[in-house]
Formats: structure tokens, C-alpha cells, sequence
């Protein structure tokens, strides 16, 4: 019977063009399929993601499956130590292992887990490179507030850019969690899945919100609108992390983790001195 295998993958997003393969640029996928490859004497190996993350977005938990040729046989542990060994730093394999045949990175997920890092303290090179700069973003009060609005199944038209095509508008978040650590600010959205630049639609509104410029109940007008040209500017990628792919939830989206959690984790891992990776268990 055919298996395949799961990695869950890190990566810094700021010098890539995203995550999809794409001609003559520099992806996430393209890098891992390239190291597959050598890995599997040339054969071309095509990997499967959970999703496409923009270029410049982030991601601690990025899941991909690819079916592994029969020869040679590499045992997953050595698999992850050989990609490591070879990847630019920019890019980590979590982890590895064998999934059933009937297993799919995107299709088999049920929900995902994004945190928006916002700064709103002193500008500092490591800090710039994760984190949108917006020192006047502090009416958390407020932002919550509108959180709640936009917490639930909605049609989410408002929230993506012009461009985008759409078949199905309609998402249901299961929850939006802000958090103070010091002079950051982590906005952790879950649901069952997200549009095109949703994320940091969403972002971009609760920004305004906590800037004073916009207040909830102009938020929920375009929320109802369902129109992108309605909408305020998206957050900026680089503050945008992929936190989780869930592929086991009940009916209410209970995925039996805590969403505050994935917040500190992405400010441990990134801002805690300013080194990347330092523990293998944070962001």
C-alpha cells in the first residue's frame, strides 16, 4: 500500500516569494523539492502543502505531504536530519513522518491557526523583520470588541483583495485571541480555513480599530457590505505566521489546544533575544 510522508515545517518567509513553486523565483516548496530530489538520486519529487502562504509571510507549523519513492528507503528520522542538513537556515523540517495513503496535507486538514505579531514599541532590526510597527495600536479594548463581531461563520468578501477569485466567501472563525506581551501585541485567528490574504484583512481592520481611526460598528458595516474596495489596507506580510494546521477537531472546533498559547509561543520564539530557532519547541 502506498504511503506518504507528513513534514511539518519552519520557515522565515522574508527572503522568498512565497510558497508555491514559481518560475526563476526562489519558493519554500521549490527549495524542498530541489533537496527531495538530490535526496532521491534526481528523482523529481512534488510535495503537497496544507496551503500557500504570501511572499514574506512566516510560518512555525507548515505541513506538506509527498509520496516517497520505493528506492532508496529513507527512514523518516534520517530524512529530517538530511533536509536539515542541506536547506537554507531560513527553512527547518519540524519533523517528519509516515501518514496513510489516504492522507492529504490540505485536503485532510480541518482547520488553521495564524498569529499577526504587531509592535508597539522601540523599532529594532529583529523586531522589523517579524512585526508591523504601529506604536498608536492600543485600544485593545476596542479591538476585542470588534473580534467578537467578526468571530463566527461570515461571509469574509470584505476581507480579501480585489483580485481575488472566490468561489465560497463564507468561513467560520472559531476564535480571535489578543494578547499583551510587553510592547507587543499577538492577534492569533483560528478557524476552518481562510481566503486569500484574509488574515491580514482582518489584521489590517482590527488595527484601525486599536489606532482610533475606525470604530466596531464601521467594521461590522463592512463585514456586511461584502465588498473588497470597502475594506481598509491588509496588515503587511512580514508580521503573518502560520502557526498550526489542525486534522482532528469536533463540530465546535474544539481542537483541544489553547490558543493563547500560540501567541507566546510566537513571541518566545522570535523576539526572546532576537534569535531564530533558538528552541526547537517555539515559533
Amino acid at each position: 500500500m502506498e504511503k506518504r510522508t507528513l513534514l511539518e515545517i519552519a520557515y522565515d518567509g522574508t527572503d522568498f516569494a512565497g510558497w508555491q513553486v514559481q518560475p526563476d523565483k526562489k519558493t519554500i516548496q521549490g527549495e524542498i523539492e530541489r533537496i527531495l530530489s538530490e535526496l532521491y538520486v534526481n528523482q523529481p519529487i512534488r510535495i503537497h502543502g496544507s496551503g500557500r502562504t504570501d511572499s514574506g509571510v512566516h510560518a512555525s507549523r507548515q505541513t506538506a505531504t509527498f509520496t516517497p519513492p520505493d528506492h532508496p528507503a529513507i527512514p523518516p528520522e534520517n530524512l529530517r536530519t538530511a533536509l536539515n542538513n542541506s536547506l537554507p537556515d531560513a527553512i527547518r523540517i519540524r519533523s517528519a513522518r509516515i501518514a496513510g495513503s489516504d492522507f492529504h496535507a490540505r485536503y485532510s486538514a480541518v482547520g488553521k491557526a495564524y498569529t499577526y505579531v504587531i509592535n508597539r514599541g522601540e523599532r529594532l532590526p529583529f523586531r522589523d523583520r517579524y512585526s508591523w510597527h504601529l506604536p498608536q495600536c492600543v485600544d485593545t479594548k476596542s479591538m476585542r470588541e470588534t473580534a467578537e463581531l467578526l468571530t463566527g461563520e461570515h461571509n469574509f468578501s470584505s476581507f480579501v483583495t480585489k483580485s481575488s477569485k472566490i468561489d465560497d466567501p463564507v468561513r467560520r472563525l472559531f476564535a480571535i485571541d489578543i494578547q499583551e506581551s510587553d510592547d507587543l501585541l499577538l492577534l492569533t485567528f483560528v478557524g476552518s480555513g481562510f481566503l486569500y490574504k484574509m488574515v491580514r484583512g482582518l489584521t489590517g481592520a482590527l488595527a484601525v480599530v486599536g489606532s482610533g481611526s475606525k470604530n466596531s460598528a464601521e467594521i461590522a458595516d463592512i463585514l456586511e457590505s461584502r465588498r473588497s474596495s470597502d475594506n481598509v489596507p491588509p496588515a503587511p506580510a512580514r508580521g503573518l505566521f502560520l502557526m498550526k494546521v489542525f486534522y482532528s477537531a469536533d463540530d465546535s472546533g474544539n481542537f483541544d489546544f489553547d490558543v493563547a498559547k500560540l501567541g507566546t509561543e510566537c513571541s518566545l520564539g522570535f523576539f526572546a533575544g532576537g534569535k531564530q530557532y533558538a528552541n526547537e519547541n517555539a515559533c
